[in-house]
């Protein structure tokens, strides 16, 4: 498993470390008012002496590395992520800008496994006090080594498979914020997704396993027509590193297959997200959080396997591999505790639950698929900027995952 991205981590905690370290009190900075003989001032070292991680912090501080980040100043970017679950750790330079009362925001990105993502969003229109907000974007995706291990909750570890995805997503949004916590939204868009013999030398790919009955929009895909509404109440202290607060989202989609007209579905979504500090500094934090997915498809009409709700991976059970479980409907919990070691690392512990259910009737909190195991994150104040997490108790061995970005 490559560990470059780890090393960018470390980088940054390393670059965060030495600014701690740098900022001096008063009494610190004002040397020259003391007497020689009480304090002995230290030169600073000649330029061709300076170590590497002094000239790496100065070089971040010189071009606003933090600011790009956390996306304060315009300009060109980092981009971290931004694929799909286990497609590997994701780099790529992002570029955005203003014009006028238009903000631009394009990047591009390629994973360690050759997924390959490019992204292009405008917000066109800011109104009523920055209440509502107009966007249109277009993304690009090749994912060409998915997994698919057949559908329900007694799929066969086995049975595992490859497949690449390949799609392009036109889509418009607007939202409107009547008060700073409350986001309500609807979606339009159009995709058009491409399923071909996957790349993953290691497993067969999908069609030497599974058929057209198995897995549904196998052999066709068509292009959607989607539509969404959803609702966001969002009271995080940070987004980007919560400690407290709680996020909680709800959705519901509407997927007009425009094709062959045989793909048809509904789809409702929800994400409970909840997190207590247990103490005045934030040090330690309790995060609960509640996943649940639902589709519905007319008489006649299928859901193509690659969009069916799943559990298994880096945020829903971290004991399986990524979408290890698929069907119609999914439900998946969380616990963590997390510990705040400096103001750059944390480590954490976790239990996960969750399960697939053809039938809606069948999702409830028997027969569930556990996990548990622990963790370490790299962020900032407002940020988290890698996560390292490992998990058992599945029955299926340990898994390592590694995840550039937010923790959810």
């Amino acid at each position: 498993m490559p560990f470059r991205p780890l090393s960018a981590g470390i980088l940054f905690f390393a670059l965060a470390t030495v600014s701690a370290s740098a900022q001096q009190s008063p009494a610190q900075q004002d040397t020259r008012a003391q007497t020689p003989a009480a304090v002995a001032v230290t030169p600073p070292p000649p330029p061709d002496e300076v170590g590497f991680t002094e000239k790496a912090k100065r070089w971040a501080d010189d071009h606003q590395l933090m600011k790009r980040l956390n996306g304060d100043v315009d300009g060109w970017y980092p981009r971290f992520g931004g694929m799909t679950r286990g497609g590997g750790f994701a780099f790529g330079p992002g570029y955005r800008t203003h014009w006028h009362d238009v903000l631009v925001d394009l990047s591009v990105g390629m994973s360690t496994k050759t997924y390959k993502a490019a992204d292009v969003k405008v917000r066109w229109l800011q109104a009523l006090d920055d209440r509502f907000e107009l966007w249109t974007s277009y993304r690009y995706e090749d994912f060409p080594q998915e997994d698919y291990f057949g559908p329900g909750p007694t799929s066969l570890k086995s049975n595992r498979t490859s497949y690449d995805f390949d799609g392009n997503q036109v889509r418009a949004l607007g939202l409107f914020k009547p008060v700073p916590w409350l986001h309500l939204g609807t979606e339009l868009g159009y995709i058009a997704p491409d399923i071909g013999e996957g790349s993953d030398r290691n497993y067969p790919s999908i069609e030497q396993i599974f058929s057209e009955a198995q897995a549904p929009g196998l052999n066709e895909q068509p292009g959607y027509l989607e539509t969404t509404f959803f609702t966001d109440i969002d009271y995080r202290d940070q987004p980007g590193r919560p400690r407290s607060g709680g996020f909680y989202h709800l959705a519901m989609g509407f997927w007009n297959d425009r094709t062959f007209e045989r793909y048809d579905f509904k789809r409702f979504d929800a994400n409970l997200s909840q997190f207590v500090p247990l103490d005045a500094a934030k040090r330690h934090v309790l995060m609960g959080r509640v996943g649940l997915a639902y589709t519905n498809n007319t008489a006649g009409s299928r859901v193509p396997f690659y969009f069916l709700p799943y559990v298994g991976g880096v945020d829903t059970i971290r004991a399986f591999h990524e979408f290890r479980f698929r069907d119609e409907n999914a439900l998946w919990m969380t616990a963590e505790y997390d510990l705040t070691l400096t103001k750059w690392v944390s480590v954490a512990t976790f239990v996960d639950a969750g399960k697939v259910a053809h039938d809606w009737e069948d999702i409830g909190l028997t027969d569930l698929r556990r996990g548990y195991g622990f963790g370490a994150r790299i962020h900032s104040d407002r940020q988290t900027f890698a996560r390292i997490d490992v998990g058992t108790g599945g029955g299926e061995g340990w898994r390592l995952f590694l995840k550039l970005g937010s923790a959810f």
